[in-house]
This record gives structure tokens, C-alpha cells and sequence, in this order.
């Protein structure tokens, strides 16, 4: 079996002489999705396979600040281009 996509003129396949159930080949177009670029996690949400890129308290931990506000940083965001704030006072 192969799985061929070409997307913006860049061609992804997989090929297997094996003979596969269907929660295999999901596992296997995962892989290949992965390997176009798409994150992990998002695949990981969109196929419910037994085999997960991250464990779900790996997800919940690496949520790279989206669950958690960083008020220094979203000061420091907010006030980037102010001139008449020196940045050193934000960090104090």
C-alpha cells in the first residue's frame, strides 16, 4: 500500500508491503502528516488512536503559556513601544 500527497508542490508518501487494520494506517497518515510539518499535538486531536505523540499531562504541561499568564511579560508586551518607559524598570 502507499499513501501519496503533494501539497504546495512538495510530495509526502509512505509505502508498506504489510497488510495493515485500519488503526495502523491511521498511525501511519499521522506519521506522514507529521512529517509535512504539522504539529504532533494537533494530529494527535484529530486521530483517536492508541498510539499518542505526547501523553495527556505532557500536553497539559507544555501548553507554552497559553494557560498561564505571565503579568511581566504581558506588561512588557503591552508597554514594547513606549519610549519613555526604560525596559530595565519592568523587570524589577
Amino acid at each position: 500500500m502507499k499513501i501519496t500527497i503533494t501539497n504546495y508542490n512538495k510530495t509526502y508518501s509512505v509505502e508498506t508491503d504489510d497488510d495493515m487494520d485500519v488503526e495502523s494506517m491511521a498511525d501511519v497518515f499521522k506519521g506522514l502528516l507529521v512529517g509535512m510539518g504539522y504539529h504532533p499535538c494537533n494530529v494527535d486531536e484529530l486521530f483517536n488512536t492508541e498510539y499518542k505523540w505526547f501523553t495527556q499531562a505532557e500536553i497539559d504541561n507544555n501548553r507554552q503559556g497559553h494557560l498561564k499568564v505571565d503579568k511581566k511579560a504581558e506588561e512588557w508586551q503591552s508597554n514594547m513601544y513606549k519610549q519613555d518607559i526604560d525596559d530595565d524598570d519592568i523587570f524589577k
